[in-house]
């Protein structure tokens, strides 16, 4: 009990002295639970998979499939390869994720005010100039946003991620992407070893039916024999492929130079010039598109923001 009242103490004090320096900042306290959550699918993920790799572990395949200690020997060997590169992916997957959550999105501040308010000149469609910030009380530089989770305007701010905890914006998109990619192949690297423990465990006249009637017969037989892991395997590949594609989603916007912010005015505005008459409709353009190679090398190599 004297240990459990001296760790909640503990706790207290810590939230409490991280609250303090967020406010000083003007930040709210963000809420490690999402972030907690993460680790914790990652960590069950990757327990799941040590058990996947049965011959690391011990298992007799000789026993099974016949085969002499020697084939064993070397099969366990690039078992043993296997397990080391998905842990090696798993660890760059979590510190892709502690990167983002770590990073500085791009924090207009009084102090920095004016190198942002320099940094991208204003459309007068999206951004117009001369707007005032009512809680920072200073000109609003354009492809800047108040981000209401985290209490912060974000310079060129692209949305807020409730997975990583953090705003994405200027200064850590291109650590986002990388987050998305790592973990996206993560997933389907995972989905890849539940279906390697399932072929490694099927008896050798199950290969002939694959060929015969693969979707119709050997498909439900493996959901039937090897539940767990095609279960685990359709769950991965499926979250894995939504990851990738976020991924290029974002890959796209990033080579037109338009955040996930703007995407959604621009959208709303030629919804809106469908609905006016032409001389009375307003042109739609991306000053800020450079073409793909700088505007690549705007996320890779982001401007200071101090």
């Amino acid at each position: 009990m004297l240990f459990s009242s001296s760790l909640k103490e503990w706790w207290r004090r810590w939230w409490q002295s991280k609250k303090k320096k967020g406010t000083e900042r003007g930040e709210k306290r963000r809420n490690p639970l999402s972030a907690i959550a993460y680790y914790l699918v990652v960590l069950i993920g990757y327990l799941l998979a040590l058990d996947f790799f049965s011959d690391f572990l011990g298992d007799d395949i000789s026993k099974n499939n016949n085969i002499n200690i020697n084939n064993n020997n070397q099969k366990k060997k690039k078992e043993v390869i296997k397990l080391f590169w998905f842990t090696l992916h798993a660890i760059v997957g979590i510190i892709s994720h502690l990167l983002v959550l770590k990073s500085d999105p791009g924090i207009v501040t009084e102090k920095n005010h004016k190198v942002c308010y320099k940094m991208f000149p204003f459309d007068d469609l999206l951004y117009e100039e001369g707007k005032s910030c009512r809680t920072l009380n200073i000109d609003i530089p354009a492809r800047s946003k108040w981000d209401a989770v985290t209490n912060r305007r974000v310079c060129k701010s692209d949305h807020y991620c409730a997975v990583v905890n953090q705003a994405i914006g200027l200064r850590n998109l291109r650590w986002f992407l990388l987050f998305l990619i790592v973990n996206g192949a993560l997933c389907a690297h995972g989905g890849l070893v539940c279906w390697n423990r399932v072929m490694t465990r099927i008896p050798k006249h199950w290969h002939s039916v694959k060929e015969k009637d693969f979707f119709g017969l050997f498909l439900p037989a493996l959901m039937y024999h090897h539940t767990r892991s095609m279960f685990s395997m359709f769950v991965l590949f499926s979250v894995g492929f939504g990851v990738l594609v976020f991924a290029l989603y974002h890959i796209y916007l990033v080579s037109m130079n338009v955040t996930t912010n703007e995407t959604y005015k621009y959208a709303h505005m030629r919804r809106v010039n469908k609905r006016l008459p032409k001389s009375e409709r307003v042109e739609v353009v991306n000053i800020w598109n450079r073409g793909i190679v700088l505007n690549v090398k705007e996320v890779l190599f982001p401007m200071r923001v101090y």
